[in-house]
């Protein structure tokens, strides 16, 4: 249109980058209002900045509302430019819940100058995320399989958000189909005695996926040669152990009528060599004994051990074992300062590549438990482990010591493993705070004088020295 008439532009950006909302007007006061860069799942906090200007005047107030409810903001700080005029940015920290799928955040900007407020809206469901549950039902029932035949393996999706994820289907660990956007979705496979593991995996966006196993093994239809019945049992230690540990595995079975009897063990389809088996008479039959040791490695999250029994070179029994309910994979504690402001400092603790997944997460402020911290939840990666992300905000507007700040992780009965910050009073100002004033220019002149003055009388000092003792 004409230059004399505003113009209203209005832009959404995605999610490949911060999830942004902007209007402004030509020649007015503008507002935006940007949420966090990613979805994030409840119970985590996130941030929120509003930035509106600009204004002729410092005579304006910010008041974030979600819902109908005021909150106050985190940090705020004002800017002036080389023509006088002020802008404002504010920002929060909202932890989220599972109601807020239907909230909506507005940052409101009042001033003089304005007939009404200026006021920008995000609707909460754009950052929100919900991790899917998964469940993997056959048909006919896993227990009733017979060999060969053929079953209907469905993999059921509830309770997330948003709409869009890839399903994908792996066998042994291999892609074999990949379904999008699905509820549930049912597959058709072939039941085989030495059985197939099969995974339903769902992925949201960048999050690590979410996953579901079954291992689909048909009953011996008949028994070895000769052979009326028999009993078999696979076992390992009753404790935790870390990666690096040899951990026994014991397979025992009776009621053999020969003892041609063979044992191979095999560790995600590679056999395991160094096995020990024996065959001892008892009564009329034969009873069998067999034991390797598992070397533990961080990855075996999701390794599974076969044990393959045969009588008579016929295959009469696979017992598997999966070797995460023997595995403990001590998480990784680190401490950093991730974001530095005049009022508020942001320290971040990611507690990474853990398993089992239970942990207790508690922060201490010099020795002090600090109480009202919310715990995270976890988040299980592609292989299997798991690992979370605590954010702690200190304000640094009443530092009268120096502080530290340890992250503490109780995982399991083991000793706690914890980092540790010295909190920096030293701030790097990169916007002025509203109502903070800031060193004049001569004073930092006259500062560094005497700074140079100082150097130069020390400099002078040991030369004088050093050409007396010369002379001497």
């Amino acid at each position: 249109g004409e230059e004399s008439q505003p113009c209203l532009l209005t832009v959404i950006l995605g999610f490949s980058h911060a999830v942004t909302a902007i209007s402004f007007l030509g020649g007015q006061p503008s507002i935006s209002l940007v949420g966090p860069t990613r979805r994030t799942t409840p119970e985590n906090p996130v941030p929120f900045n509003c930035t509106a200007g600009p204004f002729s005047s410092s005579d304006f107030n910010v008041t974030w509302i979600k819902d109908r409810d005021e909150h106050s903001a985190s940090v705020q700080c004002l800017v002036t430019d080389n023509k006088g005029n002020y802008s404002i940015t504010s920002k929060v920290w909202m932890t989220l819940c599972r109601q807020d799928i239907l909230s909506e955040m507005t940052c409101e900007v009042t001033h003089r100058a304005l007939a009404e407020p200026l006021r920008r809206s995000m609707n909460l469901s754009r950052v929100l995320q919900f991790v899917p549950t998964l469940k993997i039902t056959t048909k006919p029932s896993a227990m009733q399989i017979r060999v060969h035949q053929r079953v209907n393996l469905t993999c059921h999706v509830n309770h997330f958000y948003p709409s869009h994820l890839l399903l994908i289907w792996m066998e042994n660990r291999h892609k074999v189909q990949i379904v999008e956007s699905p509820q549930e979705h049912t597959g058709q496979v072939e039941a085989t005695l030495d059985g197939r593991e099969f995974a339903c995996w769902a992925v949201q966006d960048e999050q690590p996926p979410v996953q579901a196993n079954i291992t689909l093994q048909a009953q011996a239809s008949r028994l070895g040669k000769g052979m009326s019945s028999y009993s078999s049992a696979l076992q390992g230690p009753l404790r935790h152990s870390e990666p690096g540990t040899n951990i026994p595995l014991t397979f025992t079975s009776s009621g053999f009528s020969t003892g041609q009897v063979t044992v191979t063990w095999l560790k995600n389809s590679h056999q395991l060599l160094k096995s020990q088996t024996s065959v001892h008479p008892c009564g009329d039959t034969y009873n069998v004994t067999s034991s390797v040791l598992i070397l533990l490695q961080a990855d075996d999250v999701q390794s599974l051990v076969h044990c393959q029994v045969k009588h008579i070179s016929i295959l009469v029994s696979q017992k598997t074992i999966r070797l995460e309910q023997y595995l403990r994979v001590p998480p990784t504690v680190t401490v950093s300062q991730s974001s530095h402001s005049l009022d508020v400092v942001a320290v971040t603790c990611p507690v990474q590549r853990f398993y089992p997944q239970n942990v207790h997460l508690s922060w201490l402020e010099n020795c002090h438990i600090f109480k009202g911290a919310v715990q995270p939840s976890s988040k299980q990666n592609s292989d299997g482990t798991y690992t979370l992300e605590s954010l702690h905000l200190v304000n640094a507007s009443v530092w009268e010591y120096e502080r530290v700040l340890t992250c503490k992780v109780q995982h399991e009965t083991q000793p706690p493993i914890q980092a540790s910050l010295i909190l920096s009073t030293a701030v790097q100002d990169t916007c002025k705070l509203i109502g903070s004033t800031g060193p004049e220019m001569p004073a930092l002149i006259l500062m560094a004088f005497l700074l140079g003055f100082k150097v130069v009388l020390v400099i002078s000092f040991i030369a004088t020295y050093f050409h007396r003792w010369w002379n001497l």
